[in-house]
Parts: structure tokens; sequence; C-alpha cells
């Protein structure tokens, strides 16, 4: 049987992603996500199928994808619509123009 770190070339955990985050070290949040990732990628590999550490896995893997979504969804108000609406007109008559 060998061991974590034997078959796992890069190890992850969220301890460690805490650490860098609190350090900040992650230059986007690709990087971040790419380390989470990296997190549920290592457990399937390492854990046989439908055991209890991959379906921990699969669980929080959901619901991080779930949230991290969220955090790139920007709810616009009324306002901000309208505005964009507007520079959107005002980009389509300009584009019009030009041909």
């Amino acid at each position: 049987m060998s061991s974590y770190y034997e078959e796992i070339a890069h190890p992850m955990d969220f301890g460690t992603m805490g650490q860098k985050l609190t350090e900040g070290k992650y230059s986007t949040m690709d990087d971040f996500a790419k380390d989470a990732d990296l997190v549920f990628n290592n457990c399937r590999k390492f854990n046989p199928p439908t055991t209890y550490p991959v379906n921990c896995a699969d669980a929080v893997e959901k619901v991080f994808k779930k949230e991290w979504a969220k955090a790139f969804e920007k709810k616009l108000s009324w306002a901000e619509k309208r505005s964009l609406q507007g520079l959107m007109t005002t980009l389509v008559k300009e584009d019009m123009q030009v041909f």
C-alpha cells in the first residue's frame, strides 16, 4: 500500500489553502479554484470510489461550485441595467453608422 505522498504528485488540502489565502499567496481567484479542484481530484485519486472520503469530496465540491458561481454573479440594479441598455443602444447606433 502506497502512502498519500508517494501517490499524489501535488498534494493540497484546505488548511494549506487557508494559509495561502491568509498570506496573500493567491494572485487570482482562478489560482484559488485550481487548488480547490486539486483537493477534490487528489481525494478521488487516492481513495477508492464510493468510500466515505470520496463521498465527502463529492458533497463539498458540489457546494463549492455552487457558491463559487455566486461569487461571479453580480445582481445589477435597475439603474445599472438602464445604463447598460443605453450604452448598448449607443454602441449599436455607432456601429451601424460605420457601415
